[in-house]
């Protein structure tokens, strides 16, 4: 026996459609586990992370930073009276830093800004009074 009648003698049609629904089962299991791929990696990235917390920290108090400007003109002149007539601004930045004082550039430049602090030679400045 050959052909189309062997094939239905020994239950052929059935094998094939069960070989051909058992390959179409296994891709559409592939194609779900490559769906979810996403959401297994990052189960398995935040196994040790408590999900009631957020990821991300909660945002500091909103307090803006104060800049006395009158005070920041009494330090600075004291460290001025201490360099002399005239100064380096950079001996001043390193004054200024080493006393801790913050925003040491801001209050340089603010000085300057205002006509306070006032070049008088090539590289050199000099403290203005201010009435």
């Amino acid at each position: 026996m050959y052909g189309i009648a062997a094939i239905t003698a020994k239950n052929g049609w059935a094998m094939a459609l069960a070989g051909s629904l058992i390959v179409m089962a296994g891709l559409t299991v592939l194609a779900l586990v490559i769906s979810q791929l996403k959401k297994l990696a990052e189960f398995i990235e935040n196994r040790g992370k408590n999900p009631s917390l957020p990821d991300t920290p909660p945002p500091a108090d909103k307090k803006t930073p104060t800049f006395d400007f009158d005070e920041v003109k009494v330090r600075y002149q004291l460290m001025a009276q201490q360099l002399g007539e005239s100064f380096e601004l950079s001996r001043l930045y390193q004054l200024a830093n080493e006393s801790g004082f913050p925003h040491v550039h801001l209050s340089i430049r603010s000085l300057r800004q205002a006509g306070i602090l006032v070049p008088v030679a090539a590289g050199m400045f000099s403290w203005q009074q201010q009435d």
